[in-house]
């Protein structure tokens, strides 16, 4: 018994409701007080039961006085229920089918571990049609050359600033080793970031043995143009110093202050 009330509740009957209903099949017609009995209900409860039943069509009640109830035949019941569940789903698929979207919204991911960011990168390079742009440093050329390779292959123009001599392939490959020194100083930390298709960026904080190195993946639009615009500077002016004379260089250090206290900041 235990398991068809359960198999009854599984449709949609209640526990009360699934106890008068067996009830009334093994014993019909009854009335209230004699369903109660039978089906250990408390007499409180029973009236609103069968009036439950009565509105799902699972019982029919007499006019005479006490009132008689009789229960619809189970494939009389479950065949009209299976029909109305039928025809709810159906309706339901045809309203859902038409939602309309949502306008696309942001996610920002924090990441945490070199690996965990490494990852996060590959997959991202995976996912690029277009463009990867990124600024990287060597130790993180081994985990990521091959998913770099592969995204050439499909036709992505990849570009890449490495702090460092490194083993790179890339369509392009600047050797930020020169500022790479001064980076480290000025923010005790390796800062690597990659954009793909312009539409979402890793910024990774890579730490030594000693601490945990965290990041963070962003689809939102101005940080990924702010990331693409900070690598974008770090190669131009490694371009530029790199082709002007030392005493060129130092004169404009002097010149202008403000260039000497943004290689001192953090």
């Amino acid at each position: 018994m235990i398991n068809v009330l359960k198999k009854l509740e599984a449709l949609g009957f209640s526990a009360y409701e699934a106890k008068a209903y067996y009830a009334l099949l093994r014993k019909h017609p009854a009335n209230g007080y004699e369903i109660s009995k039978l089906a250990q209900i408390p007499p409180s409860k029973i009236y609103e039961t069968l009036t439950k039943l009565k509105n799902r069509g699972a019982v029919l009640d007499s006019q005479s006085d006490p009132v008689q109830y009789y229960p619809v035949q189970p494939e009389i019941l479950f065949s009209r229920l299976q029909q109305e569940t039928e025809k709810n789903i159906q309706a339901a698929l045809a309203d859902l089918a038409v939602i309309p979207p949502l306008e696309a919204f942001e996610l920002t991911w924090n990441l945490q571990g070199t690996d965990g960011i490494n990852e996060r990168i590959v997959e991202m390079i995976q996912q690029a049609s277009t463009e990867v742009f990124a600024s990287l440093w060597p130790e993180q050329i081994g985990s990521l050359q091959e998913c770099l390779t592969a995204a050439m292959g499909r036709g992505v123009y990849v570009v890449i600033a490495v702090f460092g001599e490194s083993s790179a392939v890339a369509n392009e490959v600047i050797n930020l080793e020169a500022c790479s020194g001064n980076i480290h100083r000025r923010t005790g930390a390796k800062l690597c970031t990659v954009i793909a298709d312009n539409d979402q960026v890793v910024v990774g904080e890579l730490a030594d043995a000693k601490s945990r190195s965290t990041g963070v993946w962003t689809s939102t639009p101005a940080l990924v143009l702010v990331a693409k615009e900070y690598i974008k500077h770090d190669m131009m002016v490694n371009i530029l110093v790199n082709n002007m004379e030392k005493k060129q260089y130092e004169d404009i250090c002097c010149r202008y202050g403000i260039i000497r206290r943004m290689q001192q900041q953090k």
